[in-house]
């Protein structure tokens, strides 16, 4: 469900960057916005009862996520922003007006999130949603490259115990 979400926000965040016509972004936007919709709406949305709805499991976890997921966004504009500002400072280079994003380049996050996400599900644990969990989801998400690694690094190294 996450994976959706994720790949659905994308398309969102594509369409409104790209250089479309107006028909097209909403052909794509459209059909992407109702369906993380209907993904967010399958759980119910409890607002009776003795904790708000945004404590219940499902709905925490899905805040969580996307703040993960806000996190690898800003990582992707931040190193493109960088790349930018380093070739406009080069000496005898053309200077680019704007930085280029390309779409795979916000895609690429979206495929190790899961593994990713389940980080932040074990330090969560059973807490409510609070800020400092946002802020280590969105950590999680800005750094994800190095949480990766550090994760393979640690599954090679089970293996080679073996």
């Amino acid at each position: 469900m996450f994976a959706v979400v994720g790949l659905l926000t994308t398309a969102v965040i594509y369409a409104i960057m790209s250089r479309w016509v107006a028909w097209r972004k909403t052909l794509l936007i459209a059909p992407s916005v109702g369906a993380m919709i209907v993904v967010g709406l399958a759980g119910g949305i409890g607002t009776r009862g003795a904790s708000a709805w945004w404590q219940q499991p499902l709905w925490r976890n899905l805040v969580l996520y996307a703040v993960m997921f806000a996190g690898m966004m800003f990582r992707v504009i931040w190193d493109q922003l960088e790349a930018w500002r380093q070739h406009n400072a080069q000496p005898g280079a053309r200077r680019q007006r704007r930085p280029r994003f390309d779409f795979w380049d916000f895609v690429y996050p979206v495929m190790p999130s899961l593994a990713l996400f389940q980080a932040v599900l074990w330090l969560a644990g059973q807490n409510e949603l609070n800020l400092q969990l946002c802020l280590a989801s969105f950590q999680n998400g800005f750094f994800w490259h190095a949480v990766l690694a550090r994760t393979k690094q640690s599954i090679e190294s089970a293996g080679t115990k073996l």
